[in-house]
């Protein structure tokens, strides 16, 4: 059986469907998961069904601050082994309705944050000599 114990996972898009899943999988799993969302009250939900997980409120589209942020959950968490890339957005519109700046969120959020939380996450996996990224 495939078990998480002692390993720190970052679950961003925590407050949503899938990821109050994760959350719960990875619990279960023995996992240390800190989750991270928009919404503060979805995420003190979950911490309330799920007392021993840390959660941190986060704008993947505030880019500048994913750093901090980084450093935030690897201090919360006392490392990082693993992040799961699962927030997104989705603006349901036809291609030629679509204004260019849904366009524009659609890929900073799902695309180019993403990129930044990889590319800054690994840079401490690389310390630690071990890390996943999930997207």
């Amino acid at each position: 059986m495939i078990n998480f114990k002692g390993k720190k996972i970052l679950v961003t898009g925590a407050s949503g469907g899938i990821g109050k899943s994760l959350v719960n999988k990875f619990i279960s799993l023995n996992g240390n998961v800190l989750a991270t969302g928009t919404k503060i009250e979805k995420l003190d939900n979950l911490k309330k069904e799920f007392p021993g997980i840390e959660i941190l409120k986060f704008d993947l589209s505030e880019h500048k601050k994913i750093d901090q942020f980084i450093d935030d959950v690897f201090n919360k968490l006392s490392g990082i082994d693993i992040v799961v890339n699962n927030a997104g957005i989705n603006m349901d519109n036809l291609s030629l309705r679509m204004k260019d700046e849904e366009w524009k969120s659609v890929i900073d959020i799902n695309l180019t944050s993403t990129y930044y939380l990889c590319k800054t996450s690994i840079k401490k996996m690389l310390k630690n000599k071990f890390g996943r990224i999930i997207n």
